[in-house]
C-alpha cells in the first residue's frame, strides 16, 4: 500500500513538473564529499551522467553523499533528465563577444550562450561535474536573474575539470560561459545535477511544438530560453503561455528570418566570412518600453502580444527589426551624426518588405503632409518627397510629420531613411544594380579607416561624402545626381541633433569634387531613382512606359485642390509632379493616398497650371491643366 501510495505521488509530482529537479537541501555539501570511489561504485564514471548497469535501489540508499543519492534516485525512477529537461549536455564554444563587436564594429551580440535549462535559486547549492576543458580555454557558469523581481543581477563562477561545488548567491537562470577565437575547440560536458529544471527550447531538426507547449508547464523563474540559429530569445514565460501558447518554432523561426534579412541582405556577413555561431539576443524586461543596449535588444513583456506572437510578428517586423538593428550598426562609418535612428531603419525597410510587403510604414502608414495638406495614406514618404525636391532642404534636416517644427537641426527620423531604402529597392527590388550593394558598403565601414577632424574626433562630414562615393563605386553608376536631389550632396555646416550632437560640415568645394568623382561612371537607367518605392519598384524593374491621356481617369475634389488620377487610365506612373508655371510645388508618390495602389491623389493648390504624370525613365506625360510655357530662346 505504501509502494502505492508513494507511485501515486510521484505521478502527480511528476506531471506538475517536479520530478526533473531536486528539492533536497544540498547547502552542506562540500567538494571534498566527493570521492571518487563512491561515485563510481555506482555510475559509469567520475562524470556520474549514466548508472551502472544492475544497479540496485538498495545500493543506492547507502551512498553517503546525498547528492550522489538524490541523482542514483532519480536516475533508476527515469526522471533524472529526459528530451525536455536535460542536464547532461555538452557546450560549445563561442566567439568572444567584445572581439566580434569590434571586427564587425557593431555593439554587442549575446553574453548569454550555452543555457542550461537550469533555474537556481539563491542560498542553493550549485553541483556540476565537469568534462575534459581544452588546453587554454576557459569556462564559467554564469547565473543571470531575468525575472521581475531582482532582475539584472548576475554571477559568475569559474569551473574546472571534476566537481564544482557553488554556493549560488541570487535566482537565476544559468549559462556556460565558453568564449575563444578557437572555435575549432572541443565541446565541453557538463553535469548538473543539482537545481531546477527550467528547459531550453531550440528549433532543431527534431524540435516540436508539443516541447514547447511541455516547457511552458515548467518554467521554475519568470522566463524562459528560446534560441533559434541566429537570435536567442529570454522571454516571459507566463506571456508566452497567453501570447504563444503553441507555436513556439514558427515564433523562433520569424525571429530568425528578421536577423537573416540584416546579417546577410545587408551585412553580407557570410559573404565576406564573417558570420560567427554567436546569436543575438532578445530580451524581456519590466520597465520602459524597447531599446537596444549593450546587452541586446530589449522589449517590455507588455509589448509581447505584438512581438511574440507568430501569427503578429511579421506585421511587427519594422519594431523588432529596429531594436536588432540598433545592435547591428556598424559604427562609425554607417552610423554617423543624427543617422542613429536611421541606419537601422534600413534594417526595418528592408524586413518589412520581405515579410509583409502589403503595410509598409513608409509607403502605406496615414501620417500628415508635409505642408498642411491633409492626412494620407503614404505621408510619411511623401514628406521626404516635398521637403526634399520642392523645398530643397539638407538630407537630415528635412521636416515630416514627426518633426514638423525644429527640424533644422536635426529632421524627421522616418523622412531621412528614406533616400537610403530608395537605394535597396533600386539595387535589389527593381534589379538596377549590385544586390549586395548594402554588403559591400558595409564591408568597406567594417574595414576603412575612420576620418578625422583636426581635434582627432570623427568627421562626420567626410564619413557622409564617403558614403556617397562607395555607393558609386559599388553600383558603378553615377548616383551623384540623385544625392543632390535628395539633399544629400548639399554644403552643410550644422550642430547637428542625436543622442549625442555633433558637428556636420560638407563644404561647396567637397560637393563640386564628388560630383566630379561620380562622372567616371556611366549614368543610372533612370534619372529619377528618387520617385522609386515599394510600391513602384516593379515599374522600376520591367522599364514598362507610361500610358495615360491628358484629363483622363481624373475625379476633382475640395474646390479642384484635389485631384485624383486612376491608374486604370493613368498606367506606369511612379510619380505625379504639380506645377505652377515652371515651379514644382507638389510631388505626389504613386498610390499616394490609396490603401491597394489603384489611384493617386494630386494637391493641386492656388495658383498650379499643370500636373505632369512621371515615368521610370523621367519622361514626363501632361496629365491635367496647360502645357508647360515655352522657354524664349537665347
Amino acid at each position: 500500500m505504501k509502494r502505492f501510495l508513494w507511485a501515486c505521488l510521484w505521478t502527480l509530482l511528476s506531471c506538475l513538473g517536479w520530478a526533473a529537479e531536486s528539492a533536497a537541501d544540498f547547502s552542506g555539501v562540500k567538494k571534498s564529499d566527493f570521492q571518487a570511489a563512491e561515485m563510481r561504485s555506482v555510475f559509469t564514471d567520475e562524470f556520474c551522467h549514466k548508472l551502472k548497469k544492475g544497479v540496485k535501489a538498495e545500493q543506492v540508499k547507502r551512498l553517503k553523499n546525498p547528492v550522489l543519492r538524490d541523482m542514483a534516485t532519480r536516475m533508476l525512477k527515469g526522471d533524472y533528465q529526459d528530451k525536455i529537461h536535460r542536464r547532461t549536455r555538452k557546450y560549445r564554444p563561442y566567439y568572444p563577444v567584445d572581439a566580434l563587436a569590434q571586427e564587425l564594429r557593431t555593439s554587442f551580440y549575446s553574453r548569454y550562450e550555452n543555457p542550461t535549462g537550469v533555474y537556481f535559486r539563491a542560498g542553493e547549492t550549485a553541483v556540476l561535474f565537469v568534462g575534459a576543458i581544452p588546453k587554454g580555454e576557459k569556462i564559467a557558469l554564469k547565473v543571470h536573474c531575468f525575472d521581475r523581481e531582482g532582475y539584472g543581477a548576475e554571477r559568475v563562477y569559474p569551473l574546472e575539470k571534476g566537481v564544482n561545488v557553488i554556493p549560488v548567491e541570487i535566482n537565476g537562470q544559468s549559462y556556460i560561459q565558453y568564449y575563444t577565437e578557437n572555435l575549432n575547440a572541443e565541446a565541453v560536458s557538463i553535469n548538473i545535477a543539482t537545481g531546477h529544471a527550467n528547459g531550453v527550447f531550440t528549433n532543431g531538426p527534431k524540435s516540436s511544438n508539443e516541447e514547447w507547449v511541455k516547457l511552458l508547464e515548467n518554467v521554475q523563474g519568470d522566463c524562459i530560453d528560446i534560441v533559434g540559429k541566429r537570435v536567442h530569445l529570454i522571454y516571459c514565460a507566463e506571456t508566452m503561455k497567453k501570447v504563444c501558447p503553441k507555436n513556439g518554432l514558427e515564433l523562433i523561426d520569424a525571429y530568425d528570418e528578421i536577423i537573416r534579412c540584416q546579417q546577410e541582405d545587408i551585412m553580407g556577413l557570410t559573404q565576406f566570412k564573417r558570420r560567427r555561431p554567436n546569436h543575438m539576443l532578445g530580451r524581456t524586461m519590466w520597465k520602459g518600453f524597447m531599446h537596444a543596449d549593450g546587452m541586446g535588444a530589449a522589449f517590455h513583456d507588455n509589448t509581447m502580444d505584438g512581438i511574440a506572437d507568430p501569427a503578429k510578428v511579421y506585421d511587427q517586423a519594422w519594431g523588432i527589426s529596429h531594436e536588432f538593428g540598433h545592435v547591428n550598426q556598424t559604427r562609425p562609418l554607417m552610423m554617423w551624426v543624427c543617422t542613429t535612428e536611421v541606419t537601422n531603419n534600413i534594417y526595418s525597410c528592408w524586413a518589412n518588405f520581405k515579410l509583409n510587403p502589403q503595410s509598409m510604414r513608409l509607403e502605406h502608414e496615414r501620417c500628415p503632409s508635409r505642408d498642411g495638406d491633409g492626412n494620407f495614406i503614404g505621408g510619411r514618404f511623401n514628406c521626404f518627397l516635398n521637403s526634399a525636391l520642392v523645398h530643397g532642404e539638407q538630407w537630415l534636416c528635412q521636416k515630416g510629420p514627426d518633426k514638423m517644427e525644429n527640424y533644422e537641426n536635426g529632421g524627421d527620423h522616418f523622412v531621412k531613411v528614406a533616400p537610403m531604402w530608395q537605394l535597396q529597392l533600386y539595387m535589389n527590388a527593381a534589379e538596377r544594380g549590385p544586390k549586395d550593394f548594402y554588403p559591400q558598403i558595409f564591408e568597406m565601414a567594417r574595414k576603412d579607416e575612420v576620418p578625422k577632424t583636426k581635434d582627432g574626433k570623427a568627421d562626420n562630414g567626410a564619413m557622409q561624402c564617403a558614403f556617397m562615393k562607395k555607393a558609386c563605386d559599388v553600383a558603378k553608376q553615377n548616383l551623384m545626381p540623385f544625392f543632390e536631389a535628395v539633399g544629400m550632396l548639399k554644403p552643410i555646416d550644422k550642430e547637428l541633433d542625436d543622442y549625442v550632437r555633433g558637428q556636420l560640415t560638407i563644404t561647396a568645394a567637397d560637393c563640386a569634387k564628388l560630383k566630379k568623382y561620380g562622372e567616371k561612371y556611366p549614368a543610372p537607367a533612370s534619372p529619377v531613382i528618387y520617385y522609386i518605392t515599394a510600391t513602384n519598384a516593379e515599374i522600376f524593374k520591367t522599364g514598362a512606359p507610361v500610358k495615360g491621356s491628358k484629363g483622363a481617369g481624373v475625379e476633382e475634389s475640395d474646390g479642384g485642390k484635389r485631384l485624383t488620377f486612376s491608374h486604370k487610365k493613368w498606367k506606369n506612373v511612379v510619380a505625379f509632379e504639380t506645377y505652377a508655371g515652371d515651379k514644382l510645388v507638389r510631388v505626389s508618390m504613386s498610390g499616394l493616398d490609396s490603401k491597394d495602389n489603384s489611384s493617386t491623389l494630386v494637391i493641386y493648390p492656388e495658383g498650379a497650371t499643370r500636373v505632369e504624370a512621371v515615368g521610370w525613365d523621367g519622361k514626363r506625360v501632361l496629365a491635367y491643366g496647360k502645357p508647360a510655357p515655352k522657354k524664349s530662346p537665347r
